[in-house]
């Protein structure tokens, strides 16, 4: 079958720290010891599209964008910096690619969060998960009742693209190459509609196997990538006009169904199986998955591995016309094996960096810019790069980095964001923020202020209280253009 798979914090009056912030009596509240912050006047023109790479495990800002060159070698590690296209901020030598756009996007060295347990949620949806906060292997019961996946509140706030005919017909949210934790096993928390329904989870493909080392370079050939949401393919015998009779005889029989077995259940049943067959007969959604399409000069420089390739469709799918589109490079085994591990490098940090995660990385992001920029798509495209925390400073005894979530980095680039700017400063070993500390909260904040979704915002959870969508975050006004 084909397959969609898809409470702020709040001091003693009841408000959250933004609320009392832009409430009247601002000069008042700041006087008074709460920090003051500059107001967004309004959201600037909506980014059409925003695209996230997403790296699970947690990527390092020292072998990123906050290398400490000075610091001792079991900090700083063995690698050496590069001068970037920014005057003044060197990057990892492992990434010159990416390095040569640093004039052009925003890097903010100054995350933190508390809660260093691979918790995607936090980062993901701004908010701790209902159960657990990790993950559960098999299904995981919390995910209904946890906050939104912040694309699937784009989603819901934006509302459905203009009706199109079946053959037209395209997802609103997506996620490439496969779900969060699929390849492992787990239901991993936070890139679901959560409490706004099954019907805001983004639209999933699938490809690869448990323990398959897709994301190396070679990890994948041209004549076996093949992307599609599981189930899509049609059999050999089904034709489309066969699926049409075959839809067409069970609307007749189920229209004639007692209006009292009819209800709020059954409707959005219908409507998800509706929406299954309109993709599975659309052409322009076959056609924006076909990377057959693409030169290949083009996917040699996005890299021969399941993470370029899949940051490769993400363009091909917002160029396309689907708006909201999630790239994750993920794991895809628990294993002795740091090759199938991602971005979570306990040990042999440095041979997985250098052999895959920074070569692929790099490769990825920079040709994305390159393409989007050359089809002029760069000005109405919100590109992100997020991960849900950082590595320690401290190098431990495996020649590893573990988990730290003191001081990480994201990245910006795109619509509304303001070229060349590094904001927030770290202390000398990259553990701490010193200046300008963001929140996932100021992260999701900044994505939604960018997508045209004001700070008044407001969602239903299951008992159809609301709540703010921003809670504490604030827009991070030094990256806005």
């Amino acid at each position: 079958m084909f397959r969609i798979l898809g409470n702020p914090k709040q001091n003693c009056t009841g408000l959250t720290r933004r609320e009392l912030l832009i409430a009247g009596g601002l000069a008042g509240l700041g006087a008074a010891g709460l920090p003051a912050s500059p107001s967004i006047e309004g959201p600037p023109k909506r980014a059409k599209s925003v695209i996230c790479l997403f790296l699970f495990g947690g990527w390092s800002q020292l072998e990123t964008f906050d290398p400490k060159p000075d610091a001792p070698v079991d900090v700083r590690g063995p690698y050496k910096t590069i001068p970037s296209s920014l005057a003044g901020f060197p990057v990892c030598e492992h990434i010159p690619q990416i390095g040569r756009w640093l004039n052009r996007v925003s890097v903010v060295r100054s995350v933190h969060s508390n809660d260093a347990n691979h918790n995607t949620s936090d980062i993901l949806t701004g908010r701790h998960a209902t159960i657990g906060g990790t993950a559960i292997k098999g299904l995981n019961p919390g995910i209904p009742h946890d906050w939104p996946y912040f694309m699937s509140a784009i989603h819901h706030l934006r509302g459905r693209q203009d009706e199109l005919p079946r053959g037209l017909k395209l997802p609103t949210n997506m996620c490439v190459p496969n779900r969060l934790g699929l390849l492992e096993g787990y239901n991993r928390t936070g890139p679901f509609g959560g409490f706004l329904g099954a019907q805001h989870d983004p639209v999933c493909t699938r490809f690869g196997s448990t323990g398959e080392r897709l994301f190396q370079p070679s990890g994948v050939r041209a004549g076996t990538l093949s992307f599609a949401p599981a189930g899509i393919e049609l059999g050999p015998d089904v034709t489309l006009d066969h699926l049409s009779r075959r839809a067409d005889l069970l609307q007749q029989f189920e229209s004639s169904r007692a209006n009292a077995l009819r209800s709020a259940a059954t409707s959005k049943l219908d409507a998800s199986r509706q929406s299954a067959l309109d993709l599975m007969t659309s052409d322009r959604f076959r056609k924006a998955l076909d990377l057959s399409a693409e030169p290949t000069k083009l996917r040699d420089r996005y890299g021969w591995n399941l993470f370029g390739q899949s940051v490769l469709l993400s363009r091909r799918l917002a160029e396309a016309g689907v708006p909201l589109v999630t790239a994750i490079w993920d794991c895809t085994k628990e294993d002795n094996d740091i090759a199938l591990l991602g971005w979570d490098t306990h040990w042999d940090h440095f041979k997985a960096c250098e052999g895959w995660l920074l070569p692929g990385l790099d490769a990825a992001l920079s040709s994305l810019l390159d393409d989007l920029e050359a089809r002029g798509m760069m000005d109405d495209t919100l590109v992100v790069v997020l991960s849900e925390m950082g590595r320690t400073p401290k190098i431990n005894g495996r020649s590893g980095r573990d988990h730290w979530v003191g001081a990480y980095c994201a990245m910006f680039a795109g619509a509304g964001i303001k070229p060349g700017v590094v904001y927030g400063k770290t202390d000398r070993i990259a553990s701490s923020v010193t200046e300008s500390p963001v929140s996932t909260q100021d992260l999701l904040a900044t994505i939604y202020h960018l997508s045209g979704i004001s700070s008044d915002a407001v969602i239903f959870d299951r008992q159809q209280r609301q709540m703010s969508l921003y809670g504490d975050g604030i827009p991070i006004r030094g990256i806005l253009a």
